[in-house]
């Protein structure tokens, strides 16, 4: 037990930070729901003012776009939506990376598709398991029923042995029933690291390092466009939940995706940036691991690591 400590205590400074950051959050939430629900991320700031639906897709590349979701908790008023859906046009059609949490935001990523472009969805790409990235594949394979739907071996094992079905429940629950319809659409077609996947005009390049965020991301480099899609191993002006993944495991994955020289990086929450964002959020779960060693070897308890951090980690 002894060893796994500083992940612990890495862990626990983590949760802390996230409370700290959010004065107004209800405490039985904080502990209690979404502890059950094993929600990913917690927000830094709240949107709940907004209309339900006011996203759409923002060119941040060349045939490449991103629809910004909301910074908060799926929920009633938002129907679930909470990541970063991308879009990629191809010579041979259209690709989707991580449509969304639930058959409703789906439909409305393709509403927006539409916008753009009037070509087919040829391929879909889901970055890992968490249902708040993937359940809204329904949506896409209603449309367009041959569509390939790429995710991690791990991905499509979890998701087997049942870890949709409790996706399904948690956004039902959140969302007060605006979920409801949302069926489990999983990967159809295995991908992993080093896959260069052709389409049309257009290579994807799958990047997966082991276990960061989950054991089973993937990070897609659109190589002609100079774009990084990370998933949630990086998140922008939101907290990260390490429920499913490691702290060392992030660090070394984007220490190793920072090699790569593309122009344009898409968090998995957030907005867009270039390396800084990255290196920004790298240096955000470095300092809470750090402190976690430190109190390792300091033989500290838990709750005087969390003070002293507290203090260093406030400008995130």
């Amino acid at each position: 037990m002894k060893k796994h400590y500083p992940c612990i205590i890495a862990l626990l400074i983590s949760v802390t930070a996230l409370c700290a950051c959010t004065p107004e959050a209800d405490p039985e939430q904080l502990t209690g729901k979404l502890t059950d629900a094993d929600v990913a991320e917690k927000t830094v700031a709240t949107e709940t003012d907004k209309p339900a639906f006011p996203y759409a897709f923002e060119k941040v590349a060349n045939h490449t776009w991103v629809m910004h979701g909301p910074l908060e908790l799926p929920n009633a008023n938002n129907k679930g939506f909470m990541n970063n859906p991308g879009l990629i046009k191809t010579s041979a059609g259209l690709v989707i990376i991580d449509p969304g949490s639930t058959l409703h935001v789906g439909r409305h990523v393709l509403s927006q598709v539409k916008t753009i472009s009037e070509l087919p969805v040829v391929a879909v790409f889901n970055t890992h398991k968490h249902g708040d990235h993937w359940l809204g594949n329904q949506a896409i394979r209603e449309a367009y029923p041959e569509v390939t739907i790429y995710g991690h071996p791990n991905m499509r094992a979890a998701i087997a042995a049942g870890e949709g079905d409790e996706w399904l429940t948690r956004m039902e629950s959140m969302t007060e029933g605006a979920s409801t319809g949302t069926k489990v659409v999983a990967p159809d077609t295995d991908t992993d690291n080093t896959d260069n996947i052709r389409v049309g005009d257009t290579t994807f390049k799958i990047h997966h390092f082991g276990i960061a965020h989950t054991n089973g991301d993937i990070m897609i480099e659109v190589e002609e466009n100079s774009v990084i899609f990370l998933g949630d191993n990086v998140l922008a002006k939101r907290l990260p939940r390490m429920s499913d993944g490691t702290f060392q495991g992030t660090m070394d994955t984007i220490n190793t995706i920072l090699k790569n020289d593309a122009k344009t990086w898409v968090p998995g929450h957030g907005p867009t940036g270039d390396r800084a964002m990255v290196r920004e959020y790298l240096g955000y779960v470095s300092l809470v691991y750090a402190a976690a060693k430190q109190a390792f070897e300091d033989d500290l308890d838990s709750s005087d690591v969390i003070t002293i951090t507290r203090k260093t980690t406030a400008a995130y």
